[in-house]
């Protein structure tokens, strides 16, 4: 037997970890169990690998990663005797690319504001995602309404044959049968965008939108794996029972809630801020995700995430404005080590340090902060959910 891992990346930095990026699992790993790993690559024998490592410790890890379908027999003569690991720490898992401004729809809460037809640059795009395959985890691909870049399916096929999960975030109104199929081949999920039911949607996108998206979920779900965003707003609140009924009917795996910030187009629609309490409560009692912007380790939120905007600008995320430098002239690896200097605070320099709730909330966003007046200050929805959650 030649063991070669499948649809898996191994990665380094924070601790060991095995990805299979097919099915989002993480699997963490000792230093051992790690360099075993990184023999998987069909070069080696089962025999040479016992010889090296002991056969029953090969055997157990060989049978267990066979049954999570993670491993594959599979003859590489000339592949390398060991997997490349890049480790650099707090390490970089998820890259957030908006390949476009161009948009269908002109959602009143869209914190990219007033949108243009502008593209990320076609190069620069394709170099983020090679480089980012070198070590990266997840690649969210989103605008504007990605559908709509000339080079979308050139980028998400490429996309594909990297070791990455690939996920598209849309509005879902361009999806039709034969889109859903060929998104199916290319990506491992859409996030699809329902902001209550249709009257609660339709406040924030557009009359006939619902229905369009609501399509194009259930088309989406026949081939492959979708999840919902769901804002909370002032024309949704009394939705939520519902929503969650049409949610948990679709079948979805993930369902994940936020709250609006002032950022671009809100600053014209304030009123559609929901009500601090109702929105805290159906924060805490909807929703069921696992998102990718919290803390890690002792850093704050967006410990592994940044985001590339239209202009190839590297943000903390979608909702920053100010970037640490252009793709058009540093490489992502460059451009995060200057986020993580200026962007990312570890948790004792927060001006909630020193809460009982700090490990668990991790400080909350600090978008929502900044907005607030300072980058390091509170949290005042977080502090409020946590709040709730301890004195009901």
């Amino acid at each position: 037997m030649y063991p070669r891992l499948k649809n898996c990346v191994l990665r380094a930095g924070e601790g060991y970890f095995l990805y299979n990026y097919a099915r989002d699992e993480v699997y963490e790993l000792d230093e051992e169990a790690f360099e075993l790993l990184r023999r998987f690559t069909g070069r080696n024998s089962l025999e040479a690998l016992a010889g090296e490592f002991g056969r029953g410790k090969v055997e157990e890890a060989v049978e267990y990663l066979l049954r999570e379908g993670c491993l594959v027999n599979e003859h590489a003569e000339h592949a390398e005797e060991r997997l490349s690991v890049e480790s650099f720490t707090p390490s970089l898992r998820y890259l957030q690319l908006h390949i476009t401004e161009r948009c269908n729809l002109r959602c009143r809460h869209c914190y990219l504001g007033e949108k243009s037809p502008e593209d990320l640059p076609r190069e620069v795009a394709f170099r983020a995602v090679e480089e980012f395959s070198r070590f990266g985890w997840k690649l969210l691909i989103t605008g504007g309404e990605p559908l709509l870049c000339p080079y979308f399916w050139d980028l998400l096929e490429f996309a594909s044959r990297r070791k990455l999960r690939v996920v598209v975030l849309t509005n879902g109104t361009l999806i039709h049968e034969g889109t859903a199929e060929r998104l199916a081949e290319h990506a491992h999920e859409v996030q699809i965008s329902i902001d209550g039911m249709r009257r609660g949607h339709e406040a924030l996108r557009g009359r006939g939108s619902f229905a369009r998206a609501l399509r194009g979920a259930k088309l989406a779900l026949r081939h492959m794996r979708v999840s919902i965003a769901t804002m909370i707003h002032r024309e949704n609140l009394r939705e939520f029972p519902r929503l969650e009924r049409l949610v948990r009917s679709l079948g979805v795996e993930e369902w994940s809630l936020d709250v609006p910030s002032l950022q671009g187009s809100m600053r014209e629609n304030a009123e559609l801020l929901p009500p601090p309490q109702d929105a805290a409560r159906i924060y805490a009692s909807y929703g069921f995700s696992q998102g990718t912007h919290q803390g890690s380790e002792d850093y704050a939120c967006g410990a592994h995430l940044c985001s590339v905007n239209v202009r190839g600008e590297v943000t903390k995320c979608g909702f920053f404005d100010r970037g640490v430098g252009s793709l058009k002239e540093l490489s992502l690896r460059e451009a995060w080590d200057r986020l993580v200097a200026n962007y990312l605070p570890r948790l004792e320099e927060l001006a909630c340090r020193g809460c009982e709730h700090l490990p668990e909330c991790r400080g909350g966003c600090r978008f929502r902060a900044l907005c607030e007046g300072d980058f390091l200050g509170r949290d005042s929805f977080l502090c409020l959910l946590h709040r709730r959650r301890v004195h009901g």
